[in-house]
């Protein structure tokens, strides 16, 4: 069946207008509602009341009027906005209500919305939990060790003779590996194309604690350490080698594609084919696993880079130059862009020169040089000095990571600490850099960081409150 037979034109609408993040989050909720329902479907009664509940409590979604034509689309309280949205949900084809013979409504979801909800909460768990709910045991069904433990118990199981529901189980979770890593990969190439996007302080800072958050410790670091592939994938490999020699097991795992092949020969040779493709990718893990390690240095560098830049640039021309930039840029957003432009004309004025062609240039070269020996520093004048500690100062390294390192632990109580405890609107360039500095120097040392709903005003910069936690 075509799959725009099985959804209406309108399906996906919900998704592409203004109040997308409204529609997104009720949906989301409604699903997880259902599921608690039984297997024929839920209440419509029930969830008007919990999205009624899940609307007030989250005030941060809001409805804006203006994107819906229908006469209706105007609520003035939380129920008849839970209502409309269960209505434009119907409407769309996500969900389909019944009436039972009591006259009950009784909620169900269509197949086609069950699979990308249920999409949507593997890849994204946080939408299942919210930030501060997701339990600390939690497991991400798409974790790694899952699919390649499950290969290994199912591939060793002594009493196994069911090789054609083993073989096909074994390439089922090889293909679900093989995904999660690809997630992981594509997800690593946005935070390293957001370095190029994002030219502020406070959106790069974000990044890299989010980063560490979403990819470097829940996915990077399990990777690396606690499943790691090198455990099983030997054992896997071999145990596939054996059976790939065994023409028995072989051709029991040719009754597989029997269905789909032209001739018996050609079923084995799918069966003997899709073998190859699972070791072929258990062989290629390693180097998946080095393309990401350098993904993950690029991020790391590229990001730490421009931070630095960003600091270190408000005092010469190219920052000034990006800060006249910023302005038209953002003057733009706004609608201001010719009141940005007058303003900007006049702050410079190009004078005319005229060009002389080289036969009529009074520009001499410049000759050779030679060594003056009268420049050459003698002694005369440094008897008696010496390099005292403010004298070295000047030469120190700045911002490395022993300073760095010092000021987190005077800074710190408890082995925790506040941006907004150490910063504020009048404090110095260099106090702000160093607590700047201290999230690189956390992400490196894999501490906890957390970003936090305030915002730091500081005299030249923006940036949200966070907080750094020594492991």
């Amino acid at each position: 069946m075509d799959f725009f037979d099985m959804v209406p034109d309108n399906f996906f609408s919900l998704l592409s207008s203004k109040n997308k993040r409204i529609y997104l989050a009720s949906i989301l909720q409604v699903f997880k509602v259902y599921e608690t329902g039984s297997i024929l479907g839920i209440d419509k009664k029930v969830v008007v009341d919990d999205l009624v509940y899940f609307l007030d409590v989250n005030a941060n979604f809001l409805y804006d009027v203006e994107d819906e034509e229908d006469e209706e689309s105007n609520p003035s309280t939380k129920r008849e906005l839970a209502n409309y949205i269960l209505r434009r949900m119907e409407e769309c084809g996500w969900i389909y209500v019944d009436v039972t013979n009591d006259y009950e409504e009784v909620l169900n979801f269509s197949d086609t919305a069950i699979t990308i909800c249920e999409a949507l909460l593997k890849s994204y768990p946080m939408l299942e939990y919210g930030n501060d709910e997701l339990p600390a045991d939690y497991v991400n069904p798409n974790e790694y060790q899952g699919y390649i433990y499950s290969i290994y118990s199912i591939l060793n199981q002594s009493d196994n003779i069911e090789y054609a529901l083993t073989f096909s189980l074994v390439y089922s979770n090889t293909k679900q590996l093989i995904r999660a890593i690809r997630r992981l990969d594509a997800r690593m190439k946005e935070y390293i194309s957001s370095v190029i996007e994002n030219t502020e302080i406070k959106q790069l800072m974000e990044k890299l604690i989010s980063y560490k958050n979403d990819i470097y410790d829940p996915s990077y670091v399990k990777l690396k350490v606690s499943d790691n592939f090198d455990r099983y994938r030997l054992a896997i490999v071999t145990k596939l080698r054996e059976m790939q020699e065994n023409e028995i097991i072989v051709e029991a795992i040719s009754k597989n594609y029997m269905s789909v092949a032209r001739s018996e020969a050609d079923a084995i040779n799918r069966a003997v084919r899709n073998i190859d493709e699972v070791i072929d990718a258990f062989n290629a893990i390693e180097s998946f696993i080095s393309e990401i390690d350098n993904k993950n240095r690029n991020y790391i560098n590229s990001t730490i880079g421009k931070i630095k830049f960003l600091l270190s640039e408000e005092d010469n021309v190219i920052g000034k130059i990006n800060v006249i930039l910023k302005y038209i840029k953002d003057s733009n957003a706004k609608g201001k862009i010719d009141k940005a432009m007058r303003l900007v004309e006049s702050l410079y004025d190009f004078r005319q020169y005229k060009i002389y062609e080289g036969a009529n240039s009074l520009y001499t070269p410049r000759g050779s040089y030679s060594r003056n020996y009268n420049q050459v520093l003698d002694d005369v004048g440094l008897e008696g000095f010496e390099m005292d500690e403010e004298f070295l100062q000047q030469f120190k390294a700045s911002y490395n990571e022993d300073y760095i390192a010092e000021f987190m632990s005077a800074n710190m109580v408890n082995n925790f600490m506040r941006a907004k405890d150490v910063i504020d609107y009048n404090c110095d360039d260099d106090t702000f850099m160093m607590v700047v500095y201290s999230v690189i120097l956390a992400v490196e040392k894999n501490y906890h960081i957390e970003i936090c709903d305030n915002v730091i005003d500081h005299r030249k910069f923006r940036l949200r409150d966070f907080i750094i936690e020594r492991n």
